[in-house]
């Protein structure tokens, strides 16, 4: 019986992630019924910039990729792996755009993990994580989704007739122009700035502006769960709302059970699901 395992660094995605991708795709893969297990939870590693150079992974980064060869076998005492490893990061506000740094990043931490092994095991289990393994990014974090699907956003507490203000369709370019918050962001900015944090941006923190619409009632626990699980994948694609990051996981996705991919036609992030011209002999994982 196949298996997914998903590797998140949120609660909310330990929590709900799997039920909510696992109704847009196949209950079986070639004859044999999918079973999507329970998330593993890492720390997240990308909550501060990660710099362009040198690119040295961080501890936390390491136990991410650690985590990933785990749950996919890379280890001799455990031969019952998944068929199936994707690892979910965020993005985060200190690291927008800048999704190529954080693929290089996982990368190196997985060749280090790597370098640990003889040469023909190495080789071996390099193997194993092009066929089964895969990294990808929510841009900037899992609540921005939950503005793609105006039901979504009800469950998680936003009154019927409260509609978010946004400043582009695309929600993967969150920011809010909301002229009832916008004093707020101005104040956390400046705060920030002060705690020598030049890169914070209140208006695109998504979780921050779902908890101002709630009236500060939003829990990721109570109410981002039940909104992630009811989230309608298929509206958050639609055209209006390009979302080429998270495109990526249904794309790679979609491919391992053999399906089109639920969030229709569009391009994908060149660093997370490259062209198909692209020779993946040369790729880590099956994405990247």
């Amino acid at each position: 019986m196949p298996r997914v395992k998903l590797i998140v660094t949120g609660d909310m995605e330990k929590r709900a992630l799997h039920e909510s991708l696992q109704r847009f795709f196949p209950g079986v893969r070639e004859g044999e019924a999918v079973t999507w297990e329970r998330p593993r939870k890492s720390q997240c590693a990308t909550s501060y910039p990660l710099p362009s150079k040198p690119i040295k992974p961080s501890p936390v980064m390491l136990t991410l990729a650690r985590a990933m060869l785990d749950e996919a076998g890379v280890h001799p005492w455990r031969p019952n792996a998944a068929e199936l490893v994707v690892v979910v990061e965020d993005l985060e506000l200190g690291n927008l755009g800048r999704e190529d740094v954080i693929v290089r990043h996982f990368r190196a931490a997985v060749e280090e993990l790597l370098d640990g092994f003889e040469t023909r095991t190495r080789e071996r289990y390099r193997e194993r994580l092009q066929e089964r393994c895969s990294f990808h990014l929510f841009n900037s974090m899992v609540e921005t989704y939950l503005f793609g699907d105006p039901g979504a956003l009800r469950v998680a507490g936003v009154a019927g007739g409260r509609e978010p203000r946004l400043v582009d369709l695309d929600i993967e370019n969150f920011e809010t122009d909301d002229p009832a918050w916008l004093p707020t962001c101005r104040a956390e900015n400046a705060n920030y700035l002060t705690a020598g944090v030049a890169w914070w941006r209140h208006e695109r923190h998504p979780k921050k502006y779902l908890e101002h619409l709630t009236k500060d009632n939003y829990h990721e626990i109570e109410h981002g769960v039940p909104a992630l699980k009811a989230l309608d994948w298929s509206t958050v694609g639609r055209v209006a709302s390009h979302v080429p990051v998270v495109r990526c996981l249904f794309e790679d996705l979609a491919e391992w059970f053999g399906t089109a991919n639920p969030l229709t036609a569009g391009a994908c992030h060149e660093a997370l699901f490259p062209p198909r011209s692209v020779n993946r002999a040369d790729m880590l994982l099956r994405n990247c």
